[in-house]
């Protein structure tokens, strides 16, 4: 606040206000004696004071002098005319620089890139020194002019050091700064082979002229960095020098200084130098620097010295230097140093031994080279690093643990493995017992999987730690022991925690370590397949047995935990099936029983599949593993198909479809390695028992007809068996979609007479499944019978020849196949299918409208593709023509997918569509507008939406007036709320408010204000602009907006997914979730929660389970009549109802105080009676229900008042 009244008295003087008289305002208070700026006079009024302006004339002149040049002057006084007479006012610490002019003249003459960057810089900032660098700059410009020079970069260094070197009128420290910070940016851009010629001669200009001056923070950066260019420069051998060795003992200096600036850029250039000089980055770099071991020595020194002075503050500057360069020092000098850092171990300074520790640990994390720290000097640190562990404060430990794991780190990468690595395994589970640190478990992580052999011993406590109760980093134990069976494997990892699990119920406990079982399900990789066959599947077998014996012993608790025991088993093997190391020997042991167990379709069988298949696909290129898979190709794929056509046999229970599915998918990676022969086999068995289902299906619909002919009642055996054989008949169906694409185009002849005659078929899922099947056959057999596609059984409920709803999506995409695939124009097909697409677009199904958007895209392609020699705009055109069809047919429904169905393609051939379609689909849309089909005026607002965003300046241009007046002659416009505002805020957002609110009719005013509000408040909460349309970037956005045809109301805008909640119904008991009925007792709506708790005081008892207490005399009345209450309750009310006489009738419906709330009695007391009561409060007879004290009051001296309240309440109760 001082500085502010001390610059606000400058501004008085400067403003020429005298000591006037004080004046009041209206308000009575005081006026300040500041006058304010004069409006648009704040920048350029001055008169009286031009003390900077002087400053800034005097310091110039100085300068100019000791260069024997007026430049200066002629710069301040192009500056004052830049400024006019006006003079800025700044800090006392600040001074004036150079103006735009001024700058401008001197970039005029100035060419040099590192030059330029600077003057661009100095106008937008006003400092001292930049009024000095503005100064040498002009001058080292204008005197490389006077000497027609080039201002290169060596050029204008050397003129710089000309001036350094100047003995006749030294420079001034601020000139020296200015000096060395332009020579420090030259300095980069210098050739290292002129820097090495010419070192000794820069050298010894910058340590003469820089003796004095090293208590300037600004100069010493400038002239650290101009040291640090010029060292890093240097050959190996330039490193003899004495004069290079004294320079960089002044930076080594500087190192420890105590001034932070000076101190953090020398710490930065020692480690620039000793890691990034010049001949150190080559690929024949010597192991350390010639200057290491001066850097080592000038660190061991220090800190000997610091130690014996007590400088704790200096032994952290050297510390902190240590961090950066310890990795870069020889042997010799990593093993001095490290004595004297862990000689700063024994000190009591907390402070100090994170720093010692954290240098240990940047020596280790650095990488140093294995000539420099070698594996036995890095066990020897690690063996003293032992010695020095901080148990008594955690932090320090968490530091020791942070070094010590990076020692072991360094180690692993010599490969040597030390001799202490199980002592550090010990303490960190010792350190995980005690402080269940995250960082702790991290170390314990990267230490152990480096050393996986340190971890046998660690086992079984991380086990014992696992099983005790309440530790709280249980996950963490797994994550530990999953990388312990990930290093060790599974074998070895049981051999030193066996599960005690031996399958026999009398035998087993509660399975403690089964928590083991998920854990090898999630870590096992590339392990024996051999171990689970020895180890895993006798003990699956037993634990089966033992399951259906307690299932016949009735003993059902104990029999689903061994079931749910079995399914954990079973889980595993797909986790060993994870690129396993013995496959090929393996395999075979295992490959009858995996066909026995998916042959028993029970719950592990889906396991046994997933493990299958992940076989298959990790082996797709290894011969031998592949080979010894499809040896058993001829046992696996009989038993997928049985399953696959077994639908209605009794072993397969209903809802096992996720197990069929499962069975097709794998059976679909089997048919990948199988031999031809046997695909071709299978497929023939497959077709030919597909062709009896379809015959008896067909003998069964004769029958019904016969049935209808005669009017009988259709019979329940005869329903059940029609169900039967098409369900039979769609699961070989599925088995021979699987099998198709891996059948050669030869062997599908067969295909073609089924196929015409499902494709036929009334029956939708006949004919949806005959699409299918043709869907996954090759492209060549589909062009080759391309009459199958023409002649199909339509719905009959439209217009055009259509196929049926659950059919179009799968011939949709047949067509697409097809259109891909053909090479030759095949312009009359296309016009064939155009009608039968355009009405698939309004499909009851997505994914046929999505077929069907995606399928006019592709045909308007091959249309543009099959005339090269023509322009794309012209076969566009025709092509749009093929769908003027549709919009003079009189079915507004054939009408409206027509409009759709042209917004898509407009949407998609932007690029290639011409202002004459342009401007006859706008006319289009206009006219539709005003239709009286509410579904026809929905697609016409989506094409105009369209419109909208892919031809916008169009749009609003020429045919804004078109558009507005289709706008106009739409009716009942809140019926089309959300479509309108889409469009109506993008015409905001291209023409304003004002156009758009003028040329549209008054119904549309408040929806065009509510947009520009509602943008308004949008732009103001999230700081962007949402009027901005969005940009559609993908085919989905499209499709997005064509489905939201639906909602139009406001709030539809974002609906949110149906989330729905779901409870579990308990009763008195804790629900079992390993019971059959379990699934019995989850609901999605709320259960009703009863209250069953005996009320045994006699309180009553609030829906949130709060005891509601009377009085006392209240309550022990309650407790002698609650008895009572409920047999004499009606026996009362029949009284009640006999004692009313006729004449008293409405006396009995009149109102009656009594009970709670509003409804209590009210007995209206005089003031007096009021006063008489409340000054009898204290006494004996007022009881009260409860006294609200506070125990601990804030002051000191209301804890006398409070204990003596209390001992009165205790006093009155124990009454």
């Amino acid at each position: 606040m001082k500085n502010r009244g001390k610059r606000s008295g400058v501004r008085r003087k400067a403003i020429g206000v005298g000591d006037s008289s004080s004046s009041f305002n209206g308000k009575g208070m005081k006026k300040s004696k500041v006058q304010k700026w004069r409006k648009g006079d704040s920048c350029v009024s001055n008169p009286n004071i031009k003390t900077h302006r002087q400053t800034a004339r005097h310091h110039s002149r100085g300068f100019t002098n000791s260069l024997n040049s007026v430049l200066s002057q002629k710069l301040l006084a192009q500056h004052n005319a830049g400024f006019g007479d006006s003079s800025i006012e700044l800090d006392d610490d600040i001074q004036s620089c150079g103006s735009k002019s001024v700058v401008s003249s001197i970039a005029s003459n100035c060419t040099n890139a590192t030059f330029n960057k600077i003057l661009g810089r100095i106008v937008t900032s006003q400092s001292s020194l930049n009024t000095q660098i503005l100064a040498i700059v002009g001058a080292v410009t204008d005197t490389i002019h006077s000497s027609d020079g080039e201002q290169t970069d060596a050029a204008c260094c050397a003129t710089l050091l000309s001036l350094l070197k100047s003995t006749s009128e030294p420079l001034n420290s601020d000139q020296k700064t200015a000096a060395l910070h332009l020579m420090s940016l030259l300095l980069r851009r210098v050739p290292k082979s002129i820097l090495q010629v010419k070192s000794k001669e820069i050298l010894n200009a910058l340590n003469n002229n820089t003796a004095e001056e090293c208590e300037q923070q600004s100069l010493m950066k400038s002239l650290i960095g101009c040291w640090t260019l010029c060292l890093r420069a240097q050959t190996q051998s330039s490193w003899d020098s004495v004069l290079i060795r004294d320079t960089y003992a002044k930076i080594l200096a500087a190192a420890v200084c105590i001034k932070p600036k000076i101190r953090k850029a020398a710490q930065h250039a020692i480690g620039a130098i000793l890691r990034g000089s010049a001949f150190m980055v080559t690929d024949h770099a010597p192991p350390f620097h010639p200057a290491a071991n001066d850097t080592s020595a000038f660190c061991k020194n220090c800190l000997e010295s610091m130690k014996a002075a007590g400088n704790k503050k200096g032994i952290s500057h050297v510390l902190v230097l240590l961090q950066d360069v310890l990795s870069t020092f020889s042997t010799s000098g990593i093993k001095s140093t490290c004595d004297q850092v862990l000689s700063v171990l024994g000190s009591t300074d907390m402070v100090l031994k994170k720093g010692a520790f954290i240098t240990m640990e940047n020596l280790f994390s650095m990488s140093p080279k294995p000539e420099n720290l070698t594996a036995d000097l890095n066990c020897k640190i690690i063996n003293v690093l032992f010695t020095l562990e901080p148990a008594s404060d955690p932090d320090v430990l968490t530091y020791w643990l942070r070094a010590m794991e990076k020692a072991y780190c360094n180690l692993s990468r010599i490969h040597k493995k030390p001799a202490n690595v199980d002592a550090l395994m010990d303490k960190m589970v010792t350190l995980m017992e005690k402080n269940p640190d995250d960082k702790v478990f991290n170390s314990f992580m990267v230490v152990g999987s480096l050393y996986p052999s340190s971890l046998k011993k660690i086992l079984p406590r991380l086990d014992a730690l696992y099983l005790s109760k309440g530790y709280s980093k249980k996950g963490e134990i797994e994550k530990a022991m999953g990388m312990a069976v990930h290093k060790l494997g599974p074998r070895e990892v049981l051999n030193i925690l066996p599960l005690k699990i031996s399958g026999d119920s009398d035998l087993d406990g509660d399975f403690p370590r089964s928590w083991l079982i998920p854990v090898f399900r999630d870590h096992v990789q590339e392990t024996e397949l051999g171990f689970f066959v020895e180890y895993f599947l006798p003990l699956a077998n037993k634990i089966n047995e033992t399951c259906k014996s307690l299932a016949q012993k009735n003993s059902k608790s104990r029999s689903m935990a061994y079931s749910a025991l079995l399914q954990q088993i079973w889980a595993l093997l797909p986790s060993f099936c994870n690129r396993p190391t013995d496959l090929v020997t393996s395999f075979p042991s295992i490959a009858k029983i995996i066909g026995k167990t998916i042959e028993s379709k029970s719950d592990i069988a889906v396991e046994v599949l997933n493990a299958l298949r992940k076989l298959i696909v990790q082996n797709l290129e290894n011969e031998a593993e592949k080979s010894v898979l499809c040896r058993y190709a001829k046992n696996f794929i009989p038993i997928f198909c049985q399953i696959c056509s077994a639908k209605n046999e009794k072993n397969l229970k209903d809802g096992d479809d996720g197990f069929r599915l499962s069975v097709l998918e794998t059976l679909k990676f089997y048919l990948k390695i199988s031999p031809e022969q046997l695909i071709l086999t299978t497929f023939e068995k497959c077709l030919k028992k597909l062709n009896e289902e379809e015959e008896r299906l067909m003998r069964l619909e004769k029958e019904e007809e016969i049935r209808k002919q005669n009017s009988k009642p259709k019979e329940l055996e005869k329903i059940k068996e029609e169900k039967d054989c098409l369900e039979s008949w769609c699961c070989l169906m599925d088995l021979c979609i699987v099998i198709v694409p891996h059948v050669p185009v030869v062997g599908l002849e067969p295909v073609k007479e089924n196929l015409s005659r499902n494709l036929q078929s009334s029956n939708s899922s006949v004919q949806k499944k005959s699409y299918r099947l043709l869907e996954v056959c090759p492209g060549e057999f589909i062009i080759e019978h391309l009459a199958l596609l023409t002649t199909f059984r339509s719905d009959s409920s439209m217009p055009v020849k259509v196929a049926n709803p659950s059919s179009q999506a799968p011939r949709l995409r047949c067509l697409s196949n097809i259109i891909q695939m053909l090479d030759t124009p095949q312009v009359e097909f296309i016009g064939l299918l155009v009608p039968e697409v355009i009405l698939c677009t309004k499909s009851t199904s997505e994914k046929a409208r999505n077929a069907a958007f995606d399928l006019l895209v592709k045909m308007g392609q091959k249309y543009i593709s099959w005339a090269p020699n023509k322009a794309p705009q012209e076969m566009v055109q025709r092509y749009f023509e093929l769908f003027l069809t549709g919009l003079k047919v009189n079915d507004p429904h054939v009408v409206s997918c027509t409009v759709l169905a042209l917004a898509r393609v407009l949407f998609h051939f932007k690029g290639e569509t011409t202002d004459e379609v342009i401007g006859s689909v706008c006319d289009i849309a206009c006219l539709l507008l005003g239709h009286h089909s509410r579904e026809i005026v929905q697609s016409a607002l989506s094409l105009v939406h369209v419109l909208m965003s892919g031809y916008g300046d169009i749009m609003t241009g020429k045919y804004l007036p078109n558009l507005i007046s289709g706008l106009s002659l739409l009716k009942n416009v809140s019926s089309y709320r959300k479509k309108i505002k889409d469009i109506l805020r993008k015409l905001l957002k291209k023409c304003g408010f004002d156009i758009v609110s003028g040329m549209l009719p008054d119904v549309y005013v408040k929806v065009i204000r509510n947009i520009v509000k509602s943008e308004k408040k949008k732009k103001k909460t999230t700081g962007k602009d949402e009027t901005a349309p969005r940009k559609h970037t993908s085919d989905e956005s499209f499709l997005e907006e064509m489905d939201d045809d639906d909602g139009e109301s406001d709030d539809e805008e974002t609906f949110s997914k149906f989330n729905p909640k779901v409870w579990i119904k308990e009763d008195d008991d804790v629900l079992d979730f390993m019971d059959a009925s379990a699934s019995q007792k989850i609901t999605t709506t709320k259960p009703k929660i009863r209250n069953n708790r005996e009320n045994k005081d006699g309180f009553k008892v609030a829906k949130d389970g709060r005891l509601i207490i009377g009085d006392e005399d209240d309550v022990d009345h309650k407790k002698v009549d609650s008895s009572k209450a409920s047999k004499k309750r009606k026996a009362d009310e029949v009284e009640e109802a006999m004692d009313v006489d006729d004449t008293d009738a409405k006396s009995t419906f009149s109102y009656q105080a009594g009970g709670r709330g509003i409804h209590r009695p009210i007995n209206k007391k005089s003031k007096a009676d009021e006063n008489k009561n409340k000054s009898k409060k204290t006494k004996e007879d007022g009881k009260y229900n409860y006294s609200y004290i506070k125990l601990n009051p804030s002051k000191k001296k209301n804890k006398h008042e409070t204990t003596k309240k209390l001992k009165h309440l205790f006093k009155k109760r124990t009454n």
